[in-house]
């Protein structure tokens, strides 16, 4: 059995095993190094927090929290001075306190550093009902603690007779840790101080879960993740602070008995305020803050109910991803070089599955980092492939040869990877279609030599070919003076309508250089009339079985002719259906030019210029759009007084605009001129 193995590896060679040990070696340290920063890393915070809102959803709810709050809101904030006392007063804590007492509750945790050593703004009378407040509470053995902050290093403690009679037991930092996208999403359980010898103080939500139950489930890691699920009852300070003073002890009985109560701010004034994982997001104001207390009371919560989300450590990751990258590079270990290339799926599904099991494991509180994982899957994907391709050089370079039936650059990938290209078949195919003129070109010729003329048509042929090129369009025909060309066949572009109008802003720009050039020797300039429409077409090998061309068909193709000559119209460059400007809108800059009927079409269709790349429009080109855009709404209301004013006023913003001339000349003619109640605002164009 042994020789039956050694003899397999040595088929499959030794060379590719080690590949495949190496490569997942190296990977899955890789994985590893990059899980440290956990969700600090923006892309795996922005995935926990879809994992965590989909677990909420998916678990439903769940049992009554003991945990109620006791908010100074806005409604506190809001009493006016005299109607209750200061609330940063121990008095006012006092009678609150001892009405929770009196009703039966097992801890309170005040999310306040109460009170002030920095404050004296209470009396020493205030001072005494606290500590006799709190003398009862003890005695009771109900928990209570308040809150202190670190900063710099350095906690902010009460008064020195505080911290020593309530012992530093009953104080717990308030600090909650930030991610690099300003979320909170964990808690740390000890704080320590960097300077003047101070010892570390545990976390407020750890001291008051811990006080609350002896049953506690303690996290294995300084840092614990908040299971943000459940909500809380919610009572205002002002009402508590109110019924206490009047005696309500049935409020108190009914609400509090037996709850772990939570003081602290949640008013519009409250700084302490922080984006969750469950926060959404609003558009006016960024996203949606919660409380400081109540995350320190979903934290409580976690521990509590022992929802305590574990990570492997750093051995057992490592062991997890070793496997998981040999098994996505297990295809270069079976994979012969001349094929077949069985297994060559399953990084692919190994890339579709990981996140599943990812969450499968978060559903049941185990954190997998979702990001190095993917990542490193992606990179065994792209090792497994680069071998692939170095394999199958030898063979591509020998179908290559097919290329010498075209001339094109960019049939050359499509011939190779389907060779049923050189059949004569069509195939339906979403493009956009290009097609320019040379505008006067027939009288220009009339007055120049053939050899001058044929020298200045391929000029400008180069300088147009150069700007197709560029932007991975295919140049389909050459006619006359007239070119086509097309993006998204052969080859599929995704982007093929910001590519075919950021190619036609260059031919333009390059035609403006060309003609300063031809003027300073001379020669007659050239004005390139460009039309581009969007839409499906026939694309495939069309002519006899001696000769073919690849080309386009259909009335996609006719609709972008006809667009040439609307340029004429407007004395513009460049025209764009409405699909070439929905598909581009997102990168280019469109202006909405008319409503057009253009010849062998019964219906109209909207026309828009192509006018320039989003961030790099002419000073005034914005505000002469925006007014033009308007006036267009009056122009086809039959407003011809308000369209002519916004025209005018377009015109003002850009100087020399042809097309606002145009139409300020048509208002001007139809307030003179009724155009008929049959107008529909549609301009009938009778030229090719």
């Amino acid at each position: 059995m042994l020789k039956r193995l050694y003899g397999f590896i040595d088929k499959a060679s030794w060379q590719r095993l080690k590949l495949t040990l190496a490569g997942s070696v190296l990977l899955a340290a890789l994985a590893v190094l990059l899980s440290v920063p956990g969700t600090d890393f923006p892309f795996e915070g922005n995935v926990y927090d879809f994992m965590l809102k989909t677990r909420n959803r998916l678990r439903g709810d769940s049992a009554p929290t003991p945990i109620v709050i006791i908010a100074i809101d806005d409604d506190t904030r809001s009493k006016p001075k005299g109607s209750m006392p200061e609330i940063f007063s121990p008095g006012v804590y006092s009678a609150i306190l001892e009405a929770l007492t009196e009703a039966g509750v097992k801890t309170v945790a005040i999310h306040r550093n109460l009170p002030s050593s920095e404050s004296r703004m209470y009396t020493a009378r205030d001072e005494l009902n606290w500590w006799a407040a709190y003398g009862k509470a003890k005695h009771e053995k109900m928990g209570v603690l308040t809150g202190i902050r670190w900063r710099a290093g350095t906690p902010i403690l009460p008064s020195p007779r505080y911290v020593e009679i309530m012992g530093k037991e009953s104080l717990g930092f308030m600090n909650l840790p930030m991610d690099r996208d300003f979320k909170v999403r964990t808690i740390i359980l000890d704080w320590y101080g960097n300077r003047n010898g101070f010892e570390a103080y545990q976390a407020f939500a750890y001291l008051a879960a811990s006080t609350f139950t002896s049953n506690m489930k303690f996290p294995q890691r300084a840092r614990f993740y908040i299971d943000f699920k459940d909500s809380f009852p919610r009572f205002s300070f002002a009402d508590v602070y109110q019924r206490a003073i009047d005696g309500e002890m049935d409020f108190f009985k009914t609400h509090f008995r037996g709850a772990l109560v939570l003081v602290g701010e949640t008013s519009a004034l409250d700084l302490d305020t922080h984006a969750v994982p469950t926060s959404i997001y609003k558009q006016a104001s960024g996203w949606e803050l919660m409380p400081a207390v109540e995350i320190q009371a979903h934290a409580i919560n976690t521990l509590l109910r022992g929802n305590i989300m574990t990570s492997p450590g750093n051995p057992t990751l490592f062991l997890f991803f070793f496997g998981l990258m040999f098994a996505a590079l297990i295809p270069i270990f079976v994979s012969n070089p001349n094929g077949p290339y069985p297994l060559a799926a399953v990084p692919t599904i190994l890339l579709a599955l990981y996140p599943l099991a990812a969450f499968s494991a978060f559903y049941r509180y185990v954190f997998l980092p979702v990001a190095p994982g993917l990542f490193v899957i992606i990179l065994a994907h792209a090792l497994y492939w680069g071998l692939r391709f170095k394999e199958t050089r030898r063979m591509a370079n020998t179908r290559t040869k097919a290329l010498n039936l075209y001339l094109d650059k960019a049939l050359t990938g499509k011939i190779i990877s389907d060779p049923d290209i050189l059949s004569r078949k069509g195939e339906k195919r979403i493009c956009t279609i290009f097609f320019a003129d040379l505008e006067g070109f027939t009288s220009m010729s009339e007055t120049m030599n053939t050899e001058d003329m044929v020298d200045l048509v391929n000029l400008y042929y180069d300088n147009m070919t150069k700007q197709i090129e560029r932007f991975d369009g295919f140049v389909d025909k050459f006619v006359g003076d007239s070119i086509m060309a097309v993006w998204g066949a052969p080859i599929n572009l995704p982007n093929h309508a910001v590519a075919a109008c950021l190619s036609a802003l260059a031919q333009k720009e390059h035609m403006t250089q060309l003609n300063l050039e031809l003027e300073s020797v001379g020669k007659p300039m050239l004005n390139a009339l460009i039309g581009l429409n969007t839409g499906q077409c026939v694309a495939g090998n069309i002519g006899s079985r001696q000769h073919m061309a690849y080309t386009v068909m259909g009335d996609s193709v006719n609709l972008a002719s006809r667009l040439v000559s609307v340029n004429k119209l407007f004395k513009t460059i460049i025209i764009a259906s409405e699909n070439t400007m929905l598909e581009a809108r997102e990168e280019i800059v469109f202006r909405a030019l008319d409503r057009v009927r253009v010849l062998g079409r019964k219906k109209s269709i909207n026309v828009y210029e192509v006018f320039a790349r989003k961030g790099e429009l002419p000073e005034g080109a914005e505000e002469m759009i925006n007014f033009f855009e308007r006036a267009l709404r009056h122009y086809w209301a039959k407003d011809f007084g308000g369209a002519l004013a916004r025209f005018e006023r377009a015109q003002r913003a850009l100087p020399g605009d042809q097309p606002c001339a145009v139409f300020i000349k048509r208002c001007k003619q139809f307030i003179h001129t009724n155009p008929g109640d049959d107008w529909d605002g549609v301009t009938v164009l009778g030229l090719k």
